[in-house]
């Protein structure tokens, strides 16, 4: 009961993970967007975003592998 306890927790724990990393990865976009209108010749910057995004999608990519290492185990 308890491992099964665990797991359940642990896979709501890994789907907020995964709601906030997508999240953020909006939130970036849009910055990234409203960004490039106002300061069109700020290229590091805007760079810098790109890797902030990029990052997250890697974020998001792992939790989604943790999420599919919980889901395969076990409930005892």
């Amino acid at each position: 009961m308890q491992r099964k306890l665990y797991k359940e927790l642990w896979g709501m724990r890994f789907q907020k993970m995964l709601e906030l990393e997508e999240q953020s990865i909006t939130a970036y976009q849009a910055l990234l967007q409203e960004f490039k209108k106002k300061y069109k010749d700020e290229t590091k910057l805007q760079n810098d975003f790109k890797q902030l995004i990029s990052d997250e999608k890697k974020h998001a990519e792992l939790v989604r592998t943790l999420l599919k290492i919980v889901g395969e185990q076990p409930d005892e």
